[in-house]
């Protein structure tokens, strides 16, 4: 083919020509390498088109709901220990000397140490007074640990623990006293995750979850969130040893049993509860801070008085459960800048402990918190028995009456008429008598 024949005529673009039978169907490229560019900027406007409807098409879509466990277990009120179903004499029994170091070592670590009220008043916190090898043996996760002798000698070769005492009196404690550190507080909650999806508890939930998170990287502590009645919620809180391995957690987002699981950070999970809070969607929770360091905070107690929320001046007298959102809206009005209500005279719930002579409030009997750290039962402590406020009452004997050079010959009050009768009236003897 010649040179001129591979050249398209050219036509004016007013009149084009149309094909006759005489003539080429249709003016055509000769060449490949004219069709190539233009087929390619073809099929990337075809496929950014179709990314772009697939896009729109995904955001327009309901969102897919997840498949996660829910909890339907029924609150046992009348027995709040039936609501625990984990079991750790399901555990075997073992001499293992690593199981034995790692479970001790818990106990006295950082992470549970000032959590756990039992060791923590135990060690004296601080103090870091010993402990009795025989009182952690009571614990029940510890009583597969077979024999006394085998958990001797486990202790001993702790890096982390001093074994002292006599001979089947040992005692144990921390190699180095606890110490309380903000920085080292601000890292564990770093470290930290809430997870929800584990469904209703069964008698291996504690360990089948302890497990769980143990593929993942190295454990300082686990909570299942239990209600006031220790049921459990279905969710927990684990703190991870770095915030490196709790970011890869939450990246990974693995399943429970083929069910999705709603994870994301400690902080954040608290954050979404406190906004869920402020807009008046969820009514905050009536039990008080968990034991921290030797302090905790009292779940609010029934009292009388200030802060009362009783029937009385300035007392919250409505029954209607949504009633706390009209105090939060109050106190929004007022900048949370008088909290302590008014005046109660009847019984309510005492707000910040201040009622006078009522049970409630920090120091009130029904502001003790009974809950115990972790899920081993500690050995019963006696309780000395008071009165409200730890306070004996005291009986006052009536006083005899004063002489009158005493009361300046003015007569007691308290030996005047019934309370309300008026004074008999003055009648003029002489008067009668004419």
């Amino acid at each position: 083919m010649s040179e001129e024949e591979t050249k398209p005529v050219p036509t004016e673009a007013a009149a084009p020509v149309a094909a006759t039978a005489d003539s080429e169907t249709t003016a055509k490229p000769e060449t490949s390498q004219e069709v190539a560019p233009a087929a390619a900027d073809a099929q990337k406007d075809k496929d950014a088109a179709d990314e772009n409807a697939a896009a729109n098409a995904e955001k327009e879509a309901p969102p897919k709901p997840a498949n996660i466990l829910k909890t339907t277990a029924q609150i046992n009120r009348e027995d709040h220990t039936k609501n625990v179903k984990s079991d750790p004499k399901l555990l075997p029994v073992t001499d293992d000397p690593v199981a034995i170091r790692s479970q001790v070592e818990y106990y006295f670590g950082d992470s549970n140490l000032p959590r756990d009220k039992f060791m923590w008043e135990s060690t004296g916190g601080e103090e870091n007074k010993p402990v009795s090898i025989k009182t952690l043996c009571s614990f029940q996760r510890m009583r597969r640990f077979q024999p006394y002798t085998a958990v001797v000698a486990a202790l001993r070769e702790s890096s982390r623990l001093v074994v002292g005492g006599e001979e089947g009196e040992e005692t144990i404690k921390r190699k180095y006293p606890y110490k309380p550190s903000s920085d080292r507080k601000k890292a564990a909650e770093a470290a930290s995750v809430y997870v929800k999806g584990f469904g209703d508890e069964v008698a291996t939930t504690q360990f089948d979850i302890e497990a769980f998170f143990a593929q993942y990287g190295p454990i300082n502590y686990i909570k299942l969130r239990r209600t006031p009645e220790k049921l459990f919620k279905g969710s927990v809180f684990v703190e991870f040893q770095d915030e490196e391995l709790a970011k890869k957690f939450i990246e990974l987002s693995p399943k429970w049993k083929d069910h999705d699981l709603k994870i994301m950070t400690k902080k954040a999970y608290c954050d979404e509860k406190n906004e869920l809070i402020r807009d008046g969607k969820i009514q905050p929770s009536s039990s008080g801070k968990p034991f921290f360091e030797g302090r905790e905070g009292a779940s609010r107690g029934r009292g009388r008085g200030r802060g009362g929320r009783g029937n009385g001046r300035g007392g919250h007298e409505s029954t209607d459960p949504n009633d706390w959102k009209k105090r939060r809206d109050e106190d929004r009005k007022n900048g949370f800048n008088d909290r302590r209500g008014g005046r109660g005279r009847g019984r309510g719930r005492g707000f910040r402990g201040r009622g006078r002579g009522g049970r409630g409030g920090r120091d009130g009997r029904d502001g003790r918190d009974d809950r115990q750290n972790g899920d081993d039962k500690k050995p019963a402590q006696e309780r000395k028995e008071h009165d409200v406020n730890g306070v004996k009452p005291r009986i006052n004997a009536t006083e005899p009456p004063k002489a009158a050079s005493e009361t300046n010959g003015k007569r007691a009050r308290d030996d005047d008429g019934a309370a309300g009768e008026r004074p008999a009236k003055k009648v003029d003897v002489k008067a009668e008598a004419a």
